[in-house]
């Protein structure tokens, strides 16, 4: 039963799998690719469909690494020089960007890049299902149209649909898991060693949070193989190890991603740990059923009509083994239970709740229901029995889903006609198999593929615009695809280059990530690996943030483009047209007698303006006592008293709402979406203090009326003492910066003492040598890194490596020469064994 093949048997399985693997491919193609056009989305309408994060962290890190591939990005694999003033980039490649599949963009235009996602967004939901076909096949012989029209169920089930499609590196997990199960028959054969390790570490390398989901399934998948087989005790157990050393050589061959990434995790920006509440059971079931929508509310568990009720025959299909049937029935059950207790959906998720939707690991049920389905169907087509039975489960489970708001209009329709055609067309079939004259016609299986491909195809379709439309009114789109206007906005960006003389910067205002999608250097990135130090610098500064501070937004203030030497600002104008300005500012790298002591720590009243002083090495900023009066609503006037000619500025962070000095220009404090927990305001320069040097300030909080800071909210920034402050570290600063891919070399004045201060966020992995001495890691200043300039220097050279890539490196290879050892030696067996 699960001895290893023959070649020539291998060949012919192979050759069988093939068509239904293509057939499921192209269907779940035009699915897709039909429901745009419904719909009226990119590419084939005006809509956009950069629905959540699609737009604003997806798109733009595949924008960079296009860059990347062509030559044109400040950074490489290692490091990202243009977001957030400098952090790494290795594990952000492991997170978003793993797939081999992601470098198909590098074959796009970049004006394009909408596009090139879309397309290995269509790509990869049909290798999903082509995958599934063919692994069918291969886990038992059955009927190959079957196979495909099971394959089109997989690759256009509810979570490919409404989870995956928007968030394409997840779409990894969904190839992941048939390929894993496929793994799992080769340990049951004891056959493709090597080939087994490569599989977990392609799908491991490309999303190692969904391939975390697809490994437990394929343990899962291959416990009930093995306790449904006739196998010895002994050779299930050499099984379980065989496919456990699979796994564990896999994953340690990719650990020089796999280690960065966690080394990355454990320092970014934390989030809140959601907090898990099982929906319904009639919204559980309900999901499992044609035309429903939940937007992350509940598990999306829908695989098609025809599928599920397929899978519904087992427990009545006399020709599937008692043993088999229980196995496989208490597997479902277990599974789907599962998702519905706290301490086993937190162990889908690595134990970490998701803050957002909570069942993100449904597409391992979407398989196993259609591995049971196949199972059903591949020891013999159900008779009128089975499908009757499995017709009242499904009718009971719509029963028990009735009245669910899950349910969209026609649901019941759907359900009825699709399930009646199954029921019929497997009926005549099973019928005509018993009429003698009939047995070997091919005409009535051709007929019937047909029908039951048209109906998965129209019913998955109709399915997949429900989810878009009921998943726009909860999730509005982000960001429109790339037009003229940011081919603008890109040109100009880079017409006013200077990198690394000078940082130009883009904002944040299309995207957080506004600084890899359109070019230049700048504070702006949302990413969940954004360095929590990172984040506290920045925010000590008096730059805002969102995403729970995994979204770091620009700041326009001289002092802080001073300090992160940001020679060139973009602004947007009219309609969005870019307008550059202009600004003397020190080199990247400056040099300082002495650093001055870190600020005191005031947590009711944060000092952003002494923040921002320190690392100038100069007094810049009048910070005023001011008055406070409330009004009705919760509305604020702060008075304060500055010279005359300074620039008032504004920081209250942790609020939403606006501000303006005077009568002047309402300015936006930040989105009032759950300020403090979600968003941060930035510093807001309000305008000029007026010839009498009151400065009047009114806040209004709108619906969220909040507290002020005792102190320290208002700041006046006298233009002068800011000008004097450039020149003097101009003076002193680096005479040539020069950056590399995840490198920095500064030649300074000749003899310099004291401190190099480098404009560039102090996290872990730099390196710093000063004239050529020893390596060494430099201080942290107020955020930035800052190295020792022991006795006279004139160069300071620095280079990143991601933590933990060294030690990720010594487990590839030391896998990989294990790897190859089992082979050898697995082979040598085999040859001896024919020898003899």
């Amino acid at each position: 039963m699960v001895s290893e093949d023959s070649a020539e048997g291998g060949t012919v399985r192979r050759r069988s799998a093939l068509l239904p693997a293509a057939v499921a491919a192209v269907v779940v193609a035009a699915v897709f690719a039909a429901s745009g056009i419904i719909r009226g989305t990119f590419p084939f309408g005006s809509l956009s469909r950069s629905t959540n994060d699609l737009g604003t962290q997806y798109i733009p890190f595949f924008a960079h690494l296009w860059d990347v591939l062509h030559g044109r990005a400040q950074g490489d694999l290692l490091f990202n020089w243009q977001s957030a003033f400098g952090v790494g980039f290795l594990a952000d490649v492991g997170v978003d960007l793993g797939s081999p599949l992601s470098l198909l963009v590098g074959l796009f235009p970049r004006d394009q890049i909408d596009l090139a996602v879309y397309v290995v967004t269509t790509l990869k939901l049909s290798l999903a299902a082509a995958a599934m076909a063919a692994v069918l096949l291969s886990m038992r012989p059955g009927p190959r149209w079957v196979a495909a029209i099971l394959g089109v169920s997989y690759g256009a089930c509810g979570w490919a649909l409404d989870d995956g499609s928007y968030v394409p590196m997840w779409l990894d997990g969904l190839i992941a898991l048939p390929m894993f199960f496929l793994v799992a028959e080769w340990s049951l054969r004891r056959t493709n060693r090597l080939l087994s390790v490569l599989v977990v570490a392609v799908f491991w390398l490309s999303n190692f949070y969904t391939a975390y989901m697809a490994t437990i399934a394929g343990g899962i998948y291959l416990l009930a193989r093995l306790l449904s087989s006739d196998l010895s005790w002994s050779l299930r157990l050499r099984s379980v190890v065989r496919h456990g050393v699979s796994f564990a050589l896999g994953m340690a061959l990719v650990a020089p991603v796999l280690l960065p990434i966690v080394t990355t995790n454990r320092a970014a920006t934390p989030s809140p740990s959601g907090i898990f509440h099982a929906s319904a059971i009639d919204l559980f079931l309900s999901r499992l059923l044609p035309l429903s929508e939940g937007v992350g509310r509940t598990a999306s568990l829908y695989v098609g009509t025809i599928a599920l009720l397929l899978a519904l025959t087992m427990p009545f299909n006399k020709f599937v083994p008692w043993r088999e049937k229980a196995v496989w029935v208490v597997t479902i059950v277990a599974v789907g239970w599962s998702f519905r207790w706290a301490p086993t959906q937190e162990f889908w998720h690595a134990f970490d709740t998701p803050n957002g939707s909570q069942y993100r690991e449904a597409f391992v049920l979407c398989g196993l229901l259609v591995a049971v389905a196949w199972i059903s169907v591949a020891h013999k087509l159900p008779g009128p029995i089975a499908l009757l039975g499995g017709a009242a489960l499904l009718a009971l489970i719509a029963v028990l889903s009735e009245g669910s708001p899950l349910l969209t209009e026609h649901w019941l329709i759907v359900l009825i006609a699709s399930g009646a055609l199954t029921v019929v067309a497997f009926g005549i079939i099973w019928t005509l198999r018993r009429i003698p004259g009939t047995r070997r016609t091919k005409w009535p299986v051709a007929a019937a593929f047909g029908v039951l491909l048209a109906v998965v195809a129209v019913e998955t379709t109709w399915t997949a615009v429900i989810t878009d439309v009921q998943r726009s009114k909860v999730l509005s789109t982000s960001a429109a695809p790339w037009d003229d206007k940011q081919t603008a906005r890109y040109d100009a960006l880079r017409d006013a280059g200077g990198w690394p003389a000078y940082r130009t910067e883009p904002g944040t205002s299309i995207t957080p990530n506004d600084p890899i999608l359109l070019g230049g250097q700048g504070a702006g990135q949302y990413s969940s690996l954004l360095p929590h130090s990172v984040n506290q610098m920045m925010t000590e500064l008096g730059f805002g943030w969102s995403g729970y501070g995994r979204a770091a937004h620009t700041l326009d203030n001289p002092a802080t483009d001073a300090i992160f030497s940001v020679g060139a600002r973009m602004r947007l104008i009219g309609d969005g047209a870019p307008e550059i300005g202009r600004a003397t500012v020190p080199p990247l790298v400056t040099v300082r007698r002495r650093l001055d002591a870190a600020v005191p720590l005031d947590t009711n009243a944060p000092n952003a303006y002494a923040a921002q002083e320190r690392l100038l090495g100069s007094k810049v900023y009048e910070v005023p006592e001011y008055k406070g009066t409330r009004f009705a609503g919760g509305d604020v006037k702060l008075v304060a008293k500055c010279a005359p000619g300074s620039s008032a500025y504004l920081f209250m962070p942790r609020v939403g709402g606006r501000a303006r000095l005077a009568e002047g220009r309402w300015w936006e404090l930040s989105s009032t979406r759950r300020p403090g927990i979600n968003t941060s305001s930035a510093m807001v320069g309000l305008g000029t203090v007026p010839a009498n040097g009151i400065v009047l300030i009114e806040v209004n909080f709108g619906d969220a009326p909040q507290g002020i800071p005792p102190r320290n909210a208002i700041g006046c920034l006298s233009p002068a003492a800011l000008r004097k402050a450039v020149k003097s570290l101009r003076a002193t600063g680096a005479t040539d910066v020069k950056a590399s891919g995840h490198s920095l070399h500064a030649t300074l004045p000749a003899d310099s003492k004291g401190w190099a201060v480098i404009g560039v966020p102090k996290i872990s992995g730099w390196t710093c040598r000063v004239a050529g001495g020893k390596p060494q890691t430099p201080r942290n200043f107020g955020g930035l890194m800052a190295v020792p300039l022991t006795g006279a220097a004139d160069r300071v050279d620095c280079t990143f490596v991601p933590p933990g890539l060294r030690r990720g490196l010594a487990i590839g290879a030391a896998a990989a020469v294990a790897t190859l050892g089992i082979v050898l030696i697995g082979a040598v067996r085999r040859r001896r064994r024919t020898a003899s």
